[in-house]
């Protein structure tokens, strides 16, 4: 802290004492000195704690040394020196407003002096800036407010409209400085509320005055920024009266251009403002009046979007029908019973006239909000007139199709129903890009075929003719983006967006093959054109992926799939030089994925923690109604372990009965290789372990497994088959699931299994039904020949494990 301390003290000292040390050092030096000021804290360490006393008596020295000398800047003998010295004394304020305490009173008056001479006007802006500082950081701190602004305030506001009111080329910065003091301050403001809005109308009506448009601009938002200051009407009703009295003027304009005699004028019911007449020549009058149009359009875009601290009654309607009668005035000119001379200048006035009348139903759109609904229709046919009736104006087409998309996106399938059908085949018409084919002929050849040549120049006459026609079929395409293009382009993605269903098949198979055209020679490289034309041409381009991108993801139902050109499209422009293409190609490639890849959601199942999982999920869980769908189904899985399929109960007599014989066969010899018939089983497929040895002994292990069950060798199929004969009696059989013979009655019983078992074990093709206990412990015959020849055939476990049988 010590050291940043004494950093600015240094530093503070070094500006004051040598980069503004005289007039040519202020002048060579004073940007980096705003700069320096700008970039580091000088002025954060007033009344700072935790420093020693000398430290923060030489930093108050070196503070007061700054002030003194940006004084003596700002009341200095040359331009540049009181220019730096009012911009040094803002940067000041803005970052130690405990400074602009001390010294505002100073301060104030040496602005106010500066404002009241007839200075340079690089001086006088800098001093217009400076005391808008000034008032800004005074309005934040309420101490200020009420000790500083009271009496410094009504000072600054009286110099400044005597400043705009002798400067025409100062109104601009003076008006503003006027209309964020009305905001601030509007207690304050008020005895000077009626000299300043006479000052903005003479410049919005006054056609003598003229100014440039930010100047209107600032006019226009100062007599808005003038409702909100009160006084004995209350705010809200000063508001609609303005609004009122603007569309009155707008009215009187109207019928000045159509030579009509104002009825409501003479009764009093149409106010407007006090503005000076218009010229009383026609040549001269209707042009001004279509520029006063213009400025009231202003002041009423004005007062609909700066900010009113209460609720005002908004005559919506009264907005919408001056606005439709100002698109119908040149159809009412050209229509006219009478026709005059004045009415010759309308159609060259239409394009202003229509202009102004979208900026009114835009203002509308944007500032009312849902409000706007019951008005949608008389919208939408005011802009429908405008595009029947407008002259050939790229500017007007441009406002036009922005304020459809404006409204598209606000209103949706509310405003499309109501516009005419005829607005959209404009849109998607002026969505063709203009082109022309640029084919290179030669002269010399195309003179050659009529002029006789020496000999063998007929073969060169063929050739060069037959690179004329190559020429005219390979001539590359110019294509040149225009403004009405991309609005046109934002219009239809809006479209596509929120209402896709509004364009019919016909419109849309027109919009689809335009854009894929215009794309699609993008990507093959059939425009020729250079790389600094490509790179302006980019929002063009991401602007028509985006509308291909819409028309993929909002398909029309009788419309032929335009996806696999769009991937071409979309994967071509993933190297387009254009970082904007590239982005628009990359998400519209990710939005399409689903639609080329469709994908189930995820399915809910338990986890599998036996060691059946592995084959289980190599084995689909299909209802395999077919013997040679299972049997196909596990060939292609490969899997080596002994599984169990258990069967619907669909099998003939005949099948059981050789698959019984089977088994009994291959009990008897010993053998454990499959049969041959296995691969025609009706619902299962067994898989033998590895045979034991074939021996002799083989036939005393079977006979013993009779009295010693629950020996070690339960891995094999004839051990596991005894065992089930001797348990019998205790009701824990493996049953069959087999079906039995027709006029047989089948007792299947579930396999008691532990959970290990049962989820190991391959999924049951078809249900069936649980017996019941007692039908489990219905005997068998103990001989081992199956007793029926079907009850008694045992389950094969999927994987026969030791620790299986155990379970058992």
């Amino acid at each position: 802290m010590e050291a940043r301390v004494h950093c600015a003290e240094r530093t503070l000292s070094l500006l004051a004492s040598t980069y503004l040390a005289n007039a040519e050092a202020v002048k060579a030096n004073v940007g980096t000195v705003v700069d320096t000021v700008l970039s580091q804290n000088l002025f954060g360490y007033i009344s700072a704690t935790g420093i020693k006393a000398e430290t923060a008596k030489r930093y108050d020295m070196a503070v007061q040394k700054w002030i003194a000398r940006i004084n003596s800047l700002a009341t200095g003998k040359t331009p540049d020196m009181r220019v730096a010295g009012i911009l040094l004394m803002k940067q000041t304020a803005l970052q130690a407003p405990a400074i602009l305490v001390d010294n505002i009173a100073k301060w104030t008056t040496t602005v106010v002096g500066l404002l009241s001479k007839s200075d340079m006007a690089s001086v006088t802006t800098a001093a217009l800036q400076t005391v808008l500082v000034f008032m800004d950081v005074v309005r934040e701190v309420p101490v200020m407010r009420r000790e500083i602004a009271s009496a410094q305030v009504p000072r600054i506001n009286q110099a400044v409209l005597a400043l705009a009111e002798t400067s025409t080329e100062l109104a601009e910065s003076a008006i503003e400085t006027l209309m964020y003091s009305a905001y601030w301050f509007p207690t304050l403001f008020r005895p000077l509320a009626t000299k300043t809005e006479s000052l903005c109308l003479r410049i919005l009506g006054d056609p003598a005055t003229k100014v440039k448009t930010e100047t209107y601009k600032r006019a226009a938002e100062c007599v808005a920024a003038l409702c909100a200051v009160g006084g004995k009407v209350a705010v809200e009703d000063q508001w609609f009266q303005v609004v009122q009295t603007t569309l009155g003027t707008i009215r009187r304009c109207i019928e000045h251009i159509l030579c009509v005699e104002d009825s409501a004028r003479e009764s009093g019911s149409n106010q407007a403002f006090d503005l000076p007449e218009l010229d009383g020549d026609f040549i001269v009058g209707m042009p001004q009046a279509a520029d006063r149009i213009g400025r009231m359009t202003d002041l009423l875009v004005a007062l609909f979007t700066r900010p009113v601290n209460v609720d005002v009654p908004a005559p919506v309607d009264g907005v919408v029908r001056v606005a439709s009668r100002l698109a119908l005035a040149p159809m009412l000119a050209e229509n006219s019973k009478t026709p005059r001379a004045e009415h010759g200048i309308v159609p060259m006035l239409a394009p202003q006239l229509y202009r102004e009348a979208i900026r009114m139903l835009a203002v509308l759109v944007f500032s009312m909000g849902c409000n706007m609904y019951p008005f949608l229709g008389n919208v939408a046919r005011t802009i429908g007139t405008i595009n029947t009736t407008s002259v050939s104006s790229p500017t007007t087409t441009v406002a036009l199709y922005s304020l459809i998309r404006l409204c598209v996106e606000r209103y949706g399938y509310g405003f499309v129903v109501c516009l005419p059908r005829d607005v959209l085949s404009s849109i998607i018409d002026d969505t063709q890009a203009q082109s022309s084919r640029a084919v290179k002929v030669a002269a010399d050849s195309a003179s050659g075929l009529s002029t006789p040549k020496k000999r063998g120049s007929g073969r060169s006459q063929r050739q060069a003719a037959q690179m004329a026609d190559e020429q005219l079929s390979r001539g590359h395409l110019h294509v040149q983006y225009t403004d009405v293009v991309h609005a046109a382009l934002n219009a239809v993605l809006a479209i596509l967006e929120h209402t896709p269903s509004v364009l019919g098949t016909e419109l849309r198979t027109q919009l689809d093959s335009r854009v894929l055209t215009l794309l699609l020679l993008e990507m093959v490289g059939g425009t020729d054109q250079p790389h600094a034309s490509r790179q302006s041409d980019a929002p063009y381009r991401a602007l028509l992926c985006k509308c291909l991108r819409a028309s993929v993801l909002s398909p029309d139902p009788w419309q032929k799939a335009i996806v696999p050109h769009a991937l071409a499209v979309f994967t071509a422009g993933l190297e387009d030089s254009s970082g904007e293409v590239r982005v628009v190609c990359a998400d519209a490639l990710l939005a399409i994925d689903p639609i080329v890849h469709a994908r189930l959601p995820a399915q809910l199942r338990a986890p599998d923690t036996d060691e059946g999982m592995e084959a289980e999920s190599q084995v689909p869980r299909l209802v395999l109604g077919t013997e040679a769908g299972l049997s196909a189904a596990l060939a292609e899985a490969h899997l080596d372990s002994p599984l169990t399929a258990r069967a619907d109960n669909k099998v003939s007599a005949f099948e059981k009965e050789e698959e019984v014989d089977n088994a009994n066969k291959r009990h008897k010899s010993g053998s454990y290789q499959a049969a041959a018939s296995a691969e025609q089983d009706a619902k299962s497929v067994y898989q033998e372990p590895a045979p034991l040895q074939d021996d002799s002994s083989d036939s005393n292990s079977n006979s013993n497994s009779n009295s010693n069950s629950n020996s070690n060798m339960r891995t094999s199929f004839s051990e596991d088959w005894i065992k089930s004969q001797d348990n019998k009696d205790r009701g824990t059989i493996r049953q069959p699931t087999y079906a039995e013979p027709s006029g047989t009655p089948a007792n299947p019983a579930k396999p008691a299994v532990s959970p290990s078992q049962s989820s190991s074990s391959f999924a049951q093709a078809s249900s069936v039904p649980e017996a019941s206990s007692a039908a489990a412990k219905q005997e068998a015959p103990a001989d081992g020949n199956n007793g029926d020849g079907d009850d008694d055939i045992p389950d094969i476990v999927m994987e026969g494990s030791d620790s299986e049988d155990d379970d058992v």
